[in-house]
């Protein structure tokens, strides 16, 4: 598994120390034309939903996923992901 956030694959795992496999990632954004990982697109399993998370929120990256600073609890605030919404992200993965 890579250890860069802009080379994470889609699918791959999303994780909490306390409650085990919380979703998937579904893409990685920067913003404008840097290369730089800003946010994550990330799969909810509880709500079968997509939001943007920030890409500061990622504690690690290892080999059975990527590891979150918090619980799912504090996550459950952000918005639905809209792609209108955000028109200056860009793709990295």
């Amino acid at each position: 598994m890579p250890k860069l956030l802009e080379n994470l694959a889609h699918g791959t795992p999303v994780l909490s120390s306390t409650e085990g496999v919380l979703g998937e990632v579904r893409g990685v954004f920067a913003i404008g034309e840097t290369r730089v990982p800003e946010c994550l697109l990330i799969f909810w399993n509880d709500t079968k939903e997509e939001t943007l998370l920030d890409a500061d929120e990622v504690l690690s990256i290892a080999d059975d996923g990527v590891m979150l600073r918090s619980a799912r609890e504090m996550y459950k605030v952000l918005p639905g992901y809209d792609p209108q919404t955000n028109p200056l992200l860009k793709r990295l993965s």
